[in-house]
């Protein structure tokens, strides 16, 4: 099959690595696949986007572009009418922006795909415009099944989640060098910035022996200190600092499929996550994990809390935690995709 992947932009997101984990599968199949990666045309905007990546390629030489990432074909476009399209490839938008962007394609023999990867609840008229064409749509968590249908009044072909690589995420340190508690930070109103640092600010408060790990893309915020927060982390640095961790948390607005709620588990740390969506399909609260009321700054450090102070509790939710790992995996999820695109090629 010919498969092109429609990225918004080349960020370092895990949106964009999670789809170039499943380009780099497919194609490891045997599939002719490709990505499509939106630019802007030349503006000031453009020439800012430029000095920056300047700046972080010299700031940050160890960081990971995850597009350097991809084993196929990486096309640009501005339009993307201009691009060349086989006969029957399937296109595949991955995210908001670009179900929208392949709306606007108007090519013979072509087969769409919606990738709907998650939603924003505050922007309903965006969502309803990029889901309106009926094509099939694969989402990455069962909460979308809701949105979707209520949004569009639309059904999904599919469910497949994101996996994860256990070769990349594992206990890297002895349980007795574990401790403290970690979270990432990002800017973004997804990721809900403002309670994770008043979470952050009451734990240290409440229980000041305890250290604190964050890592993000994002600048650091001023009331962190420089030794907490690690910019742009490797991911050999990422798993050191998960793997250091007692307790992992995610405290987001809205999320698609959290895979960092995965690389935590597998790297052995008791997670504790909003309920926002597709940490449901991950966590069973009080199980493998805990789920917490969206921004309710003391539900969540009760729990942080109750795992700090119970460590057979702890070690309960650690075990099952693992268990929940193992199916999660990048070989099923390859396995599903292609199943279900040459169920839309054959049409």
């Amino acid at each position: 099959m010919n498969i092109s992947f429609v990225l918004p932009n080349s960020e370092k997101s895990g949106g964009v690595r999670s789809t170039i984990c499943l380009a780099n599968g497919l194609t490891d199949r045997g599939h002719e696949v490709r990505l499509l990666v939106h630019k802007d045309k030349l503006s000031i905007k453009k020439l800012r986007t430029f000095i920056r990546n300047a700046w972080f390629r010299l700031s940050y030489p160890d960081a990971i572009d995850w597009l350097d990432q991809f084993k196929g074909q990486i096309v640009t476009f501005e339009d993307i009418n201009r691009c060349t399209f086989h006969k029957d490839e399937i296109v595949a938008a991955t995210g908001i922006w670009s179900c929208k962007e392949i709306n606007k394609l108007d090519v013979n023999g072509i087969k769409k795909i919606h990738n709907i990867r998650g939603q924003i609840p505050w922007e309903r008229d965006l969502m309803r415009e990029a889901w309106s064409e009926d094509v099939p749509k694969i989402a990455v968590a069962t909460y979308l099944k809701k949105t979707v249908s209520e949004i569009c009044d639309r059904e999904l072909t599919a469910v497949i989640p994101n996996g994860i690589d256990k070769t990349e995420y594992y206990p890297s340190v002895p349980e007795n060098q574990r401790d403290g508690i970690g979270t990432i930070f990002h800017l973004s109103k997804h990721k809900d910035p403002k309670t994770v640092l008043a979470v952050l600010r009451k734990l240290r408060k409440d229980c000041s022996d305890v250290p604190q790990r964050v890592f993000g893309v994002s600048r650091k915020p001023k009331e962190l200190a420089r030794s907490v927060y690690v910019r742009f982390p490797t991911v050999d640095k990422a798993r050191d600092i998960y793997s250091h961790s007692l307790i992992w948390i995610m405290l987001s607005r809205s999320e698609g499929f959290p895979n960092p709620v995965l690389e935590a588990m597998a790297c052995g740390c008791a997670v504790v996550a909003t309920d926002c969506g597709g940490t449901k399909d991950i966590i069973t609260d009080g199980e493998n994990g805990f789920l917490a009321e969206v921004g309710n700054v003391d539900e969540i450090v009760d729990k942080v809390k109750l795992l700090l102070d119970n460590s057979k509790l702890r070690q309960q939710i650690v075990g099952k935690a693992h268990e929940t790992t193992k199916k999660f995996t990048w070989e099923n999820s390859i396995y599903k995709w292609e199943k279900i695109l040459k169920k839309i090629a054959d049409r």
